[in-house]
């Protein structure tokens, strides 16, 4: 509230007679100048009243008794309101009136100017402060307007009910999840929406802890109008009022149906095969681990069958990821077919399967079913009406003979089907004890190889092809040999070393380092290299792509040295259905490469792949050259395919010739080369370029 203390006027001076004159003569007549007139004694002395400058003028020197004398206005208290203080004004038709407090002490001087200025900048001030509170009031009108647009808007139903449970408020996403109408809903309870799914005790539980902390979250199953049965995750929150009841309701929720499902979705997809839908290794983990929990209560037996499908990646290259998963699909389909309901056939990638048996009796049951699951495999595969051919190789372990945890029995049951695939594929094999030996003899050759190729640690061992007629090296076969052995005990053999390479996919980048290092160290023989077919060996695997056009860009180096380079395969893979095999082959024949087919009448025979392939040489199997002398069978397989390979306009090399004997049979049959002990072991080069040079060999 304004009062007279807020009006004072700034301008009055409180003095003695003699200092007011004083006063007057030096300020002049400029504005209005008020003076208070006390007894001499201006700190002690009474308040006699007020006079104004052009007063005080007239009566220099003089105390103005003559006017002090005149009826002075009563003083104000400082506390006066300022519409009493007007109306003193206006009653005293006076322009100053004094303040004096309580205690009589003299505070100032009141004005009608400065009382009209405190005025309006009183109005000024409750001007702006009535503009702050309009636009207060602006602001929290848009405020309550998006809070009614997000309540509407949001995708969460919202519903407040009153402290009795009565429906206040509902949004639109309650609307739309509920089916109700906001009609319909307000003034009902909650009650509209159970769905019967939960019963008294729940619904007790959840209120307490309502009343206790204020709030409650968790899932619950309602019902909507049209008699649907959804979930939803709510949330309530409890609003009190001022003295600490409850007011308010205000329940949030949103249906969780479809996420729910989406859930499920990601379950199944977390612990099942997305190409199949068979369990995925996460899955066989878990439920081998709880097999083997209650054959351990049982004293049963659990068996793991870790399958693979032999040559799978052919098709995948040479047909395509499309037909390769047709095919996994169906070998999924047929595998579940076989095994009992509470069994489990899983994918673990690629072509890997694996099948979990439980309750077994003993080795021989775990023998039918893979026999039944080898058996899925006899009927082709048809796939974009083309039939593929598959087998399978099959590892078995057992529980607790061969592993007692989950890892230790999947690992065994693998290490058991490389044992399978060693025996010849389309089969299974049962673990044993001496498989972990192997395996870490293959491993221990892989990383050798890869140590080798990386520090220069490979060289070839060159052994001579001699004509039977005159002893004249004709040819020679190059060997992987390994340089150094680092002082190992038992270094890998060149056949582990060329099985590593295909099982670690460092098979090209041998190959290529064979092929390279023929070439450089051939080009030292100068123009005895003219004379000699050089045998560079190939695995199946190398066969891929990209293979023509390496091996060609390579030899494209070597100048005359690559008429002499020769590629030898294994009759086993002429009857692999590799397309990239034979594009190679062609492309090589093409370019005045011979080809060389090593192990011929192995057990691999196809002579239909004679006489669509372009093949040069036959080398007969060492076996049945071992078996010359004392085997008539041998030596009737053995003309028989010298006659047929010089039908064919083919050259014949008989391999592992060691004795004279073998050789004497050998001319007689008109065999055209030989290698073998009898005239040479393999060499290093530097051996081999002398004998070479010396001359026709004789036996040794």
């Amino acid at each position: 509230m304004l009062t007279a203390r807020d009006c004072l006027c700034p301008r009055y001076r409180a003095v003695g007679a003699l200092q007011r004159y004083r006063d007057v003569t030096s300020l002049g007549n400029n504005g209005t100048l008020v003076f208070a007139v006390f007894e001499e004694d201006a700190e002690r002395g009474r308040f006699l009243g007020l006079v104004d400058v052009r007063e005080a003028a007239l009566f220099p020197a003089r105390v103005f008794a003559d006017l002090l004398v005149r009826r002075q206005p009563p003083p104000l208290d400082p506390a006066t309101p300022i519409e009493a203080v007007w109306a003193r004004f206006e009653a005293e038709r006076c322009d100053f009136l004094p303040l004096i407090d309580a205690d009589g002490v003299f505070r100032g001087v009141v004005s009608r100017l400065a009382l009209v200025a405190a005025m309006m900048e009183h109005e000024r001030a409750l001007s702006q402060e009535r503009e702050r509170l309009i636009a207060n009031l602006h602001c929290e009108l848009e405020n309550r307007r998006i809070a009614a647009a997000v309540f509407d808007a949001t995708a969460e139903g919202i519903m407040v009910t009153d402290a009795k449970g009565r429906i206040l408020l509902v949004n639109a996403a309650f609307c739309r999840t509920t089916g109700y109408s906001e009609q319909e809903a307000i003034g009902q309870t909650p009650a509209l929406l159970k769905s019967g799914r939960h019963d008294a005790a729940f619904y007790a539980a959840m209120w307490r802890t309502i009343d206790e902390t204020g709030s409650w979250e968790g899932e619950v199953w309602n019902r909507r109008k049209s008699g649907e049965i959804y979930p939803e995750w709510l949330h309530i929150d409890l609003v009190r009022d001022e003295h600490g009841a409850p007011r308010y309701y205000v329940g949030v929720f949103a249906d969780i149906g479809t996420h729910k499902e989406l859930r499920a979705q990601l379950m199944h997809l977390a612990y099942h095969d997305a190409l199949t839908g068979l369990p995925n290794r996460r899955l066989l983990l878990d439920r081998l681990g709880q097999a083997i929990a209650r054959a351990q209560r049982n004293d049963t037996e659990v068996g793991v069958l870790f399958l693979d499908l032999d040559r799978f990646k052919d098709i995948n290259d040479t047909h395509g990821h499309g037909t390769g998963d047709r095919i996994l699909i169906e070998a999924a389909h047929r595998l579940t077919g076989l095994v009992r309901a509470n069994d489990t056939v899983a994918r673990l990638g690629g072509d890997e399967f694996a099948i979990l048996v439980e309750d077994i009796a003993d080795e021989a049951a775990l023998a039918d079913v893979a026999e039944k699951l080898l058996n899925a495999f006899s009927t082709p595969f048809t796939c974009d009406e083309r039939e593929f051919f598959l087998a399978a190789s099959i590892g078995i372990a057992r529980y607790p003979g061969d592993g007692d945890t989950v890892d230790a029995l999947l690992m065994n049951a693998d290490t058991a089907m490389y044992g399978a695939k060693q025996q010849g594929r389309g089969r299974y094999h049962f673990f044993a004890s001496d498989m972990h030996r192997r395996l870490a003899r293959r491993i221990e050759a892989a990383d050798v190889l890869r140590k080798a190729l990386a520090s220069s640690g490979l060289t070839l061992a060159w052994q001579p092809q001699v004509r039977l007629a005159d002893g004249m090296i004709a040819g020679a076969e190059v060997l992987l040999r390994l340089a150094r052995h680092d002082g190992a005990a038992s270094p890998p053999t060149p056949a582990e070393l060329v099985a590593a390479a295909e099982e670690s996919g460092l098979i090209t980048a041998l190959g290529q380092w064979v092929l390279r290092e023929t070439c450089e160290l051939g080009g030292r023989l100068d123009g005895l290299a003219s004379r000699l077919r050089i045998a560079v060996n190939f695995s199946p695997l190398q066969f891929d792509h990209g293979c023509a056009a390496r091996v060609l860009d390579l030899l494209g180096g070597c100048g005359a040295l690559a008429q002499s380079i020769e590629i030898e395969v294994t009759e086993s893979v002429l009857a692999s259905e590799n397309e990239h095999l034979v594009q190679a082959l062609e492309t090589f024949a093409a370019a005045g490469i011979n080809i060389a087919v090593d192990d011929f009448g192995s057990g691999y025979s196809n002579l239909g792949n004679l006489l669509h392939l372009h093949v040069d040489k036959l080398k007969i199997d060492q076996v049945f050259v071992g078996g010359l002398e004392r085997d008539e069978k041998s030596r009737k397989i053995v003309q028989t395919i010298i006659q047929m390979g010089h039908n064919l306009g083919m050259t014949v090399v008989a391999e592992g010739v060691e004795t004279q004997a073998q050789a004497q049979i050998l001319r007689e049959f008109g065999c055209d080369l030989a290698q073998g002990f009898l005239f040479a072991r393999p060499l290093p080069f530097e051996d081999f370029a002398r004998l070479l040079a010396s001359g026709p060999l004789t036996a040794q």
